[in-house]
């Protein structure tokens, strides 16, 4: 029985679990949208541990960018408003941006401030670093429409690296540059002003004039192709197309060393197709080499490509050599747009750009160029990991501490010790430190050039400080951001080992908060780790109940020791049949073989191995009835009547046959009432022994009469 309702409720709880309908389940998913909140909120700030090996330890990784809100930062955008600029698209993402970090700063007194910087042909500062909540919307109102002649990347560059090196209150991890742009810029400016007039407010260029108005020194005829470009965007095709385009090749390649194909606007190939899968592709490396070349280039006083140089606003135009060497203004720009650019990933600026464009020219791997060590070569395509980086803040100073509890231990081994920011590993060794105790240690990670370290962790087997507890801290020593996540990994070994038969769920700790410092020094709000499980499983000691029937073993049932056969996991065991015996009842399982012993069924605790044995009641004979039936008539009163022979003499006529008065006629007899058959099969003998007598009376009584039929017939 029990096995068949194991079975039965197993089916059922397989087909519940499928459906998804079983309680447990049920909550697991009903909490499941609120922890997916919740993780979604602590995304980059977690805790794991893996499942416990053979040696009962089990590897933990704390992660964590901190989740910190309270910090001055200063955020400038830098924005293209030349006339191929895609510019109601960049108005409306950063307008969008705005108002996300407008609710924060309101909703938790962040200290933001924004600031503007517009650029074409030049720059301005539009707007002035302000408090995004005080002047949100003088603010939004700067982001509007307005156009501009030219693209000075290198001058927006300029008047925003100004001002955000102006503001002394912010650290330079905290300011944030915002670039979008199409990255179609040919002008640059000088390295200083002029009287009043800022370096950004005066834009140059450069041309090689009008090249039919030139001689071409290869055929001594004028240049055939182009036109005067005017310093414009395209003034580098006078080069290109005037000149041999195979007088050099990009390293490994069969490609031409020219400004189409370093862009990789123009590739002489198609990327696309499969014959060309496997051949070289557009890339920043290109173009790095190209703009290299052309650096060094500039470089050579001896060239006075200066000739070449002019302003952009009021200067005056000269036809100069169109010459292979000579840097077009397209490649100043880039260079000098670079060099800025890279001066404030030096400085520590967080740099974030972004492609938008309607024209006819790609500057897009140009941009690409310029992220090459700030974002590894990617563009940004929208402001939410931005968002995360202007509100999510841990600098040095801060800590964590993680206390481990009591179920487990800290592995006090460095070799069993790991620490990454982003994707790099930084090698821990082991630290002397006369303040500790002999069970305590002192680690670094990200040993620095005066021996310091960028990462510290102390371990503490018992804080007499503390309560006596078992805890890790870790030292930040540097500013950390989201998207160059730090994760620290260590083990842990289960000393507390439950012994109790099932499954146990443990905490690896009792807790682990991060307790953020800003970069101005000042604490922010603590933030927990959530408390990573494993599970321990102790397996149920089984023993074996032996059920004997006299001399023969009659089955044998595993059972879990300490339970019950009706109530262990063991789905598959259960109680025997019941045996049977002839002319008995079983009565009971007992401990002894004569039944003095103590009664054992399903619900019997069993704490070892052990036999029982059957015990049965002998059935009782059955008594005749309280009214016993008459006995079936004999017409013969004489028990034993002699067998009759025949007369040798013949019999006469048999005269008419009169009935003998002294004859009972037969009459009719009562049904025989037997009652229940006894098991033993002697109720079936007395059946076979009353039929047998009730043949041999019939049969003397027709032997009788035929007997007085013959003699009435002498």
């Amino acid at each position: 029985m029990k096995a068949l309702l194991k079975k039965t409720m197993g089916l059922l709880m397989a087909t519940l679990v499928a459906f998804g309908v079983m309680v447990g389940t049920t909550q697991a998913f009903a909490d499941g949208s609120a922890e997916t909140v919740k993780q979604d909120a602590l995304e980059k700030n977690n805790k794991t541990a893996t499942k416990l090996d053979g040696k009962l330890t089990t590897n933990i990784s704390l992660s964590f960018p901190g989740k910190e809100d309270v910090l001055a930062q200063d955020i400038v955008f830098v924005l293209d408003k030349s006339g191929a600029s895609d510019q109601e698209g960049i108005s409306a993402q950063a307008k969008g941006f705005l108002e996300d970090i407008k609710k924060q700063a309101s909703m938790n007194g962040l200290n933001i401030k924004i600031g503007v910087v517009s650029f074409s042909g030049i720059a301005s500062a539009k707007q002035e670093l302000a408090d995004i909540v005080t002047n949100y919307d003088t603010i939004t109102g700067k982001l509007g429409k307005s156009w501009g002649r030219g693209t000075n990347l290198h001058a927006g560059l300029l008047c925003a690296k100004e001002m955000l090196d102006n503001d002394k209150s912010v650290s330079a991890k905290n300011k944030h540059i915002i670039l979008i742009t199409d990255g179609a810029t040919y002008l640059y400016c000088k390295d200083q002003g002029e009287g009043e007039k800022k370096a950004y407010q005066i834009p140059y260029t450069r041309s090689f004039g009008d090249p039919k108005a030139q001689t071409d020194p290869t055929t001594q005829a004028p240049y055939t192709n182009g036109t005067d470009m005017q310093g414009g965007i395209w003034e580098y095709q006078s080069r290109e197309y005037n000149l041999k385009n195979d007088w050099k090749k990009f390293n490994g390649t069969d490609v031409n060393f020219i400004f189409s194909y370093a862009m990789g606007t123009a590739w002489p190939r198609d990327t696309n197709k499969q014959e060309n899968k496997d051949k070289p592709k557009p890339s920043i490396k290109y173009l790095g080499e190209y703009l290299d070349y052309y650096r060094q280039q500039e470089q050579d006083a001896n060239a006075n490509w200066a000739q070449y140089e002019y302003k952009y606003f009021g200067g005056t135009r000269k036809t100069n050599p169109i010459n292979i060497n000579a840097p077009a203004n397209i490649d100043i720009a880039f260079m000098k747009a670079d060099d800025v650019f890279q001066e404030m990933v030096k400085a520590g600026y967080q740099m974030n750009v972004y492609y938008k464009n309607k024209a006819d020219f790609d500057g897009s791997l140009f941009l690409k160029y310029l992220a090459r060590n700030s974002n590894k070569g990617e563009l940004n395509t929208d402001f939410q990991q931005l968002k995360k980086e202007v509100l999510e803040k841990v600098a040095k100073g801060s800590t964590v501490v993680d206390y481990i509890g009591n179920d487990f231990d800290f592995v006090n081994d460095v070799k069993e010790l790991s620490l990454k920011v982003a994707n790099n590993t930084l090698n821990a060794e082991k630290i002397t430190d006369i303040t500790l105790g002999k069970d305590d240690a002192h680690f670094g990670s990200g040993k620095n050039a005066d021996n310091t370290y960028r990462y510290e962790l102390i371990y503490k087997k018992a804080d007499a400080n503390d309560g006596n507890k078992e805890k890790l801290i870790l030292k930040i020593n540097e500013t950390v951001y989201p998207k160059t996540a730090v994760t620290l990994n260590y083990k842990e070994k289960l000393v507390n080992v439950p012994t109790e038969a099932g499954t146990h769920k443990l905490n690896t700790n009792e807790s682990a908060t991060l307790k953020p410092v800003d970069a101005n020094g000042k604490q922010g709000d603590d933030v927990a780790f959530p408390v990573p499980q494993v599970e321990y499983v102790v397996k149920a000691m089984n023993s074996t109940v032996t059920f004997k029937d006299g001399d023969k073993t009659h089955a044998t049932v595993k059972v879990e020791t300490g339970k019950a056969i009706d109530t262990d996991s063991l789905t598959n065991e259960s109680m025997p049949k019941n045996p049977t015996k002839a002319g008995y009842t079983f009565k009971e399982w007992n401990t002894k073989e004569d039944g003095k012993g103590t009664a054992f069924d399903g619900k019997t605790t069993v704490n070892g191995d052990m036999t029982v044995y059957a015990v049965y009641t002998k059935d009782p004979v059955p008594n005749p009835d309280p009214t016993p039936n008459p006995p079936a008539p004999n017409p013969d009163p004489t028990p034993n009547p002699p067998t009759p022979t025949p007369d040798p003499v013949p019999n006469p006529p048999t005269p008419e046959l009169k009935p003998n008065p002294q004859t009972p006629a037969p009459q009719p007899q009562p049904e025989k009432h037997i009652g229940m058959i006894p098991k033993t099969g002697e109720s079936a003998s007395f059946a076979g022994l009353l039929a047998a007598l009730g043949f041999s009376i019939a049969g003397l009584a027709i032997l009788r009469k035929k007997k007085m039929t013959e003699e009435n017939n002498k």
